[in-house]
């Protein structure tokens, strides 16, 4: 009866421990099992991490280094189900990557594309964007280039500009990254030194001036 009892109390002293252990492995590892991975182009991730909470005080970060324009893959609950950026987007999450120039060229300018369909714009309906209609935009950053401009309707784009990454160095973004429809996965191109893409209606005045220019010099060839 002793030895039944010894026995008793120790399969549950070792489901304790079991259980407390559990509870401990359940509380170290994040909920979300996001994978990043390199889908084309000249990048190389060096690490990643989105074990972190994903807000503005703790983004998930990228480090790689780059020597060619290239894509990212996010896919496995890319963005974690929750969205502690405060943009109201059903998922977010706070991203700062960190980027070496390998390139053997200076950098004036990076752009940053989110795209659902690699090959395929991201337009409004699609419910991926940069925190679009979202004041957190106004947060967004970098060490090295001053500036950036944006493009939500067309495709979701930021363009950094305003700044010079020497061949050999590292420049850091930080930017928001959000999803009101679960897309899983989507794709995360990356372009230095691209010529900013204007705005359709940018692109309209101009074949508009193009015209007039056109005509006025007709008429004065008449």
């Amino acid at each position: 009866m002793n030895k039944t009892h010894l026995a008793s109390g120790m399969k549950l002293r070792h489901a304790v421990q079991l259980g407390l252990a559990g509870l401990a492995l359940a509380c170290t590892v994040p909920a979300w099992a996001v994978a990043i991975s390199v889908e084309n182009g000249g990048i190389t991730l060096n690490s990643t991490d989105t074990s972190t909470a994903g807000d503005v005080g703790a983004p998930w970060v990228i480090n790689e280094t780059m020597t060619s324009a290239g894509t990212l893959k996010l896919e496995g609950d890319p963005l974690g189900g929750n969205n502690p950026t405060g943009s109201g987007h059903a998922a977010g999450k706070w991203f700062q990557k960190i980027v070496t120039n390998n390139t053997g060229v200076a950098w004036t300018s990076f752009e940053l594309e989110l795209q659902v369909i690699l090959g395929t714009p991201s337009g409004q309906g699609d419910g991926l964007s940069f925190a679009d209609g979202s004041a957190v935009t106004g947060l967004f950053s970098s060490d090295v280039f001053s500036g950036y401009t944006r493009i939500d309707d067309t495709r979701d784009y930021l363009n950094f500009s305003g700044g010079t990454v020497a061949d050999g160095a590292t420049v850091t973004f930080n930017f928001v990254i959000t999803d009101n429809s679960g897309n899983d996965p989507f794709y995360l191109l990356q372009t230095p030194n691209k010529q900013e893409v204007p705005e359709p209606g940018t692109l309209a005045l101009l074949g508009l001036a193009g015209i007039g220019m056109f005509g006025l010099r007709r008429r004065k060839l008449a």
